[in-house]
């Protein structure tokens, strides 16, 4: 099965120890893309199965699911 897309937030006690909360992350599985410190989000993919097990994580507020978008190409027809 693929991964999933997920953006984890960081709990605003843990905002100055985000470092540690990704490693934690990392841990349980999650192949970490971009920590964004300034605003406490981490983002990454990981295995639906283990994505429960990331709320339980220290430091984690909660975790959503990314969402995408594909717009049509531009020379395809008006719907």
């Amino acid at each position: 099965m693929p991964k999933v897309e997920v953006s984890v937030s960081v709990d605003d006690a843990c905002l100055n120890q985000i470092e540690q909360v990704c490693q934690r992350l990392k841990s349980s599985g999650m192949d970490v893309k971009q920590t964004l410190s300034s605003v406490g989000v981490i983002n990454g993919s990981i295995e639906p199965e283990r994505l429960d097990g990331l709320n339980q994580i220290e430091g984690v507020r909660c975790v959503e699911l990314q969402q995408g978008y594909q717009l049509p190409p531009p020379s395809s027809p008006i719907q």
